[in-house]
């Protein structure tokens, strides 16, 4: 046993005759961590620490910005989509007070719904009648020709601006936007039969030539 021993320390003491400067390194002299290891320790430790501060980052950054951009054009859709239903809305109220000769009401509801749908050209039409009615040529001329400009093809404007002239005695100017919301819509023909907004051209030639129904 004792020369089992013996060879057990003699191994031990090469072993430790080869290797004393790492061992030095790694342990002190009383066999705890020496300097060196100490350090990589630390350097482990804070390495690690900046790598989960990075992934995290890295992974919020990329949330939000993969979040970001869908709300914000969520939030432009629904913006337009509620702007267009209140126009409605506001149209439809005008249209009610309108019908039952609430003129003010129809003409405040009409304008929000103008300020919300600016190129909405039956408000801009139903703005410029309710202007005739009230003797307002100026703006009721700007309202039907803004209708005309944003869709030539709209026959009430026409129609409407030709009432406007005729109550001015414009007969000429009245006559041409007559003919051509005729052109537009023969119905405009009939319209003009009956409307005491024409009264005053009544049995004029020319008046009478337009209304007159032809096959």
């Amino acid at each position: 046993m004792s020369y089992i021993h013996e060879a057990l320390q003699k191994a031990q003491k090469e072993k430790d005759a080869r290797f004393p400067k790492y061992k030095r390194i790694l342990l002190g002299s009383k066999g705890k961590p020496g300097i060196f290891f100490s350090r990589i320790l630390w350097l482990i430790f804070l390495f690690v620490i900046l790598l989960a501060f990075t992934v995290n980052s890295w992974f919020d950054f990329k949330n939000k910005k993969t979040i970001s951009a869908p709300e914000n054009q969520k939030t432009v859709v629904s913006y337009k989509a509620e702007a267009s239903v209140n126009g409605a809305n506001f149209y439809e109220r005008a249209r009610y007070f309108q019908k039952i000769g609430r003129l003010k009401e129809a003409q405040r509801f009409y304008k929000q719904a103008l300020a919300l749908e600016p190129g909405n050209v039956f408000v801009l039409n139903n703005l410029g009648v309710i202007y005739i009615q009230q003797r307002n040529y100026s703006e009721a001329r700007n309202s039907l020709e803004s209708a005309i400009r944003l869709k030539p093809e709209y026959v009430d404007p026409y129609y409407n601006l030709a009432c406007l002239y005729a109550l001015k005695g414009k007969v000429m100017k009245s006559l041409g936007n007559l003919k051509k919301a005729i052109s537009l819509n023969k119905s405009a023909r009939e319209w003009a039969r009956k409307d005491r907004d024409l009264q005053n051209m009544r049995g004029m030639p020319e008046f009478e030539e337009v209304i007159r129904a032809t096959k």
